[in-house]
């Protein structure tokens, strides 16, 4: 897999609520994620300049893990704008369909 850049222009036109806009942004959202902090990729998906990454993030300090489809537009293998999909983990308990938003299993 080859490292990707964060562009200058990443503030053209960000739509993610979680950051400031631009580079600077991303960094600093990074950068103050606890150490506890963990990822879990599921299906990532790559079209044209677009890709699509389906995925679980924990140990961040809330009541529920987020499962969260990041959608990010590259340009020549630059990071140019990203926007994203966050919603809390469901448990079984209250899973309507009976099955878990993400892998093969509900969380404990």
């Amino acid at each position: 897999m080859q490292p990707i850049s964060v562009s200058g222009r990443l503030d053209t036109f960000s739509t993610a609520h979680t950051s400031p806009p631009g580079r600077d942004g991303l960094l600093g959202l990074i950068k103050s994620l606890p150490s506890t902090a963990k990822y879990e990729p599921g299906v990532i998906l790559a079209e044209r300049d677009y890709v699509i990454a389906h995925g679980r993030y924990s140990g961040l300090g809330f009541p529920a893990s987020c499962i969260v489809t990041d959608i990010i537009r590259m340009e020549d293998g630059v990071f140019i704008e990203h926007w994203d999909v966050i919603q809390d983990e469901a448990t079984k308990e209250q899973s309507k369909s009976g099955h878990p938003m993400f892998g093969d299993s509900f969380p404990t």
